[in-house]
C-alpha cells in the first residue's frame, strides 16, 4: 500500500512538474530583454526548485568568465555587473569547465565551494544545485539553485528537473542574446550612417579655382568611420589649407573632427593669415576639449608673394612638385619650431596627403610608401588629374583589399 501511495505521490509531482514546465516555457519565451528574462529566469528557478535563492551566470568569451548580472529599477529594464566567477572557481566554475551539472548538499564539506560571496553578502549556503546553459554545446552560462525549502536537501529528481529547465532556458536566453546582437548592429549601423554624413559634410570634393590657384581635394573613406577631414578656402588673396586628423573612429570621431573643424574656422576669421596662432592655438583648444591624439596640417599659400607658410604635426606629408621632380617637405611641428616658409614658383604643384595613402599594404604585405606617392605626384600636370591618378595607383596597388584607414588627398597648382 505504501509503495502506490509512494509511486501515485511520485507520478503526481512528476505530472505537476511537467505541467510547470509547458507554463514556465510560455513565459521565459515571451520577451527578448536581456534584464526582465534574467529576472523571471531567477525567480522561476526559486519558484520550481523551491529554493532561497538563485542566480544566472553569463558566460564571457572574451575574458573566459561567468559574469553575474543582477536587473536595476522597478522596470528592470537595465543590467548591473555584480561580480565574475573564472572559469573553475567555486562549483559554478567547476560546473562551466566541466559542461555537466551537479548538487552538492554539504557546500562547507566539499572542496570546489568558494565561500567569498558568503563573507561578502552574510547569506550562509548550505545546498547548491548547479547546472550548465549549453546552447549546441557552447557554453552559454550557468543557473544555480541555493538552499532548499521544506526538504533537507537536493536529489536526483531535483536534477532532472532542474537539466529540464535549463534546456527551456537556454533557448530563451540565446534568443534574446541574438536579439540584444541584433539591436546593437542596428545601433552601430545608424550611428555608422550618421558618422559618415557628419564626415561626408567635411569633405566635398573639390576642383575648381581658388583666385590664381589650381584647387582639387578628394576623400577615399575606409570600411570604418574615422575622425579625418580637410578644410579649404579662398579669402583676400591667400588659399587656406588644413588637413586633420583626431584619430578616432565612428560617431566620436566624426564628432571630434566636426568640432576641431569648427575650431579652426573660427581662429581663421580671428587671427586672419597668422598661420602660427591658428595652427598652435587649434591644438591646445582640441587638449581641453580632452581630444589628445590630434594630427595638423595647417597652411596658407599667399598669391601676391607666392610663398607657402605652413606647420605640421607629421601626421600628413607635403610635396612640392617643381620641373617635374618631387620633393618631401619634411618639416614637423615640436614646442620650439616656427613655421616653415617655401618661395613658389609658377607652375609648382604641392599635394598633401594623409598617412592613410602612405601606409596601404598590398596582398604581400607591402607598404605603398612615400617614394611611390611621389612618383606617382610626377606624372601630372593638373591637380585634380594628380589626385585621381594617385587614388587610382593605390587601388590598383592594393588588389582588391580593403583601406585600413582614411585617406585624403589636397593638390593646389600654382598659375
Amino acid at each position: 500500500m505504501n509503495e502506490k501511495k509512494y509511486n501515485l505521490e511520485y507520478l503526481e509531482r512528476q505530472l505537476h512538474n511537467l505541467s510547470k514546465l509547458v507554463e514556465i516555457n510560455r513565459i521565459i519565451n515571451s520577451t527578448l530583454d536581456m534584464a526582465r528574462l534574467f529576472t523571471i529566469i531567477m525567480e522561476i528557478i526559486k519558484e520550481i526548485m523551491e529554493t532561497e535563492a538563485s542566480t544566472l551566470f553569463l558566460y564571457d568569451e572574451r575574458t573566459n568568465e561567468l559574469v553575474f548580472k543582477v536587473a536595476l529599477g522597478e522596470a528592470g529594464d537595465k543590467l548591473q555587473e555584480k561580480y565574475r566567477v573564472k572559469m573553475g572557481q567555486g562549483i559554478a566554475g567547476w560546473v562551466a569547465r566541466e559542461r555537466k551539472g551537479v548538487y552538492v548538499n554539504d557546500v562547507y564539506a566539499d572542496d570546489r565551494f568558494d565561500p567569498n560571496f558568503d563573507k561578502q553578502t552574510g547569506f550562509t549556503t548550505r545546498a547548491i544545485i548547479c547546472v550548465p546553459l549549453l546552447y549546441k554545446g557552447k557554453l552559454l552560462g550557468v543557473i544555480q539553485a541555493i538552499n532548499p525549502i521544506n526538504r533537507p536537501a537536493f536529489t536526483d529528481d531535483d536534477m532532472n528537473l532542474f537539466m529540464a529547465f535549463a534546456d527551456q532556458a537556454v533557448l530563451a536566453v540565446q534568443n534574446a542574446i541574438f536579439f540584444e546582437h541584433a539591436i546593437e548592429e542596428a545601433r552601430m549601423r545608424h550611428e555608422l550612417e550618421s558618422a559618415r554624413s557628419i564626415q561626408h559634410s567635411l569633405h566635398p570634393a573639390i576642383s575648381e579655382d581658388y583666385g590664381p590657384c589650381k584647387v582639387a581635394a578628394r576623400y577615399l573613406p575606409a570600411r570604418e568611420v574615422g575622425g579625418e577631414f580637410y578644410e579649404l578656402s579662398y579669402q583676400k588673396n591667400t588659399v587656406h589649407i588644413a588637413l586633420c586628423d583626431v584619430h578616432n573612429k565612428g560617431v566620436p570621431g566624426a564628432l571630434n573632427a566636426s568640432l576641431v573643424n569648427g575650431i579652426i574656422k573660427s581662429l581663421m576669421n580671428v587671427y586672419g593669415n597668422a598661420v602660427s596662432q591658428v595652427f598652435i592655438n587649434t591644438l591646445q583648444i582640441a587638449r581641453e576639449h580632452n581630444i589628445q591624439t590630434l594630427s595638423l596640417f595647417y597652411g596658407m599659400i599667399n598669391v601676391h608673394s607666392s610663398t607657402l607658410t605652413f606647420m605640421n604635426t607629421g601626421e600628413a606629408y607635403p610635396i612640392l612638385v617643381r620641373d617635374g621632380i618631387a620633393r618631401y617637405l619634411r618639416f614637423s611641428y615640436t614646442r620650439n619650431s616656427k613655421k616653415i616658409v617655401v618661395t613658389l614658383k609658377p607652375d609648382d604643384m604641392f599635394i598633401i596627403v594623409t598617412d592613410g595613402i602612405v601606409n596601404c599594404k598590398n596582398r604581400s604585405a607591402r607598404l605603398f610608401g612615400l617614394k611611390q606617392v611621389m612618383d606617382t605626384c610626377c606624372r601630372y600636370n593638373e591637380p585634380s588629374d594628380c589626385i585621381d591618378g594617385l587614388i587610382n595607383q593605390v587601388k590598383e596597388f592594393m588588389q582588391g583589399l580593403s583601406q585600413r584607414e582614411d585617406i585624403s588627398v589636397i593638390a593646389v597648382k600654382i598659375q
